[in-house]
């Protein structure tokens, strides 16, 4: 089942939702939405994943300055795992 897989593999997961958060989209973050509604996935892959995506509002940033869209992925990147990470040891 899914529920187990995401069990068993809680970091690849939190890994996944953050590589999909840095699409400049906002349609794969209602997978996440969709999973965590349905308990397939805890709350911290979702957040994790929220805090990495602004869907469609990055667009303009990579427009105007690409180096600066690249140093706010990087910081939500870092905030992303550090929240996940916690959230993930404390189990919540």
């Amino acid at each position: 089942s899914l529920q187990a897989f995401v069990n068993q593999n809680i970091w690849l997961m939190l890994l996944f939702a953050i590589i999909v958060g840095l699409l400049p989209l906002s349609g794969p973050h209602l997978l996440f939405f969709t999973l965590f509604i349905e308990q397939a996935i805890p709350f911290s892959i979702l957040l994790a994943n929220s805090i990495v995506q602004e869907g469609h509002a990055g667009i303009p940033l990579i427009a105007e300055d690409k180096k600066a869209f690249f140093i706010l992925k990087g910081i939500k990147i870092l905030i992303a795992l550090l929240v996940g990470i916690i959230m993930i040891i404390f189990n919540v």
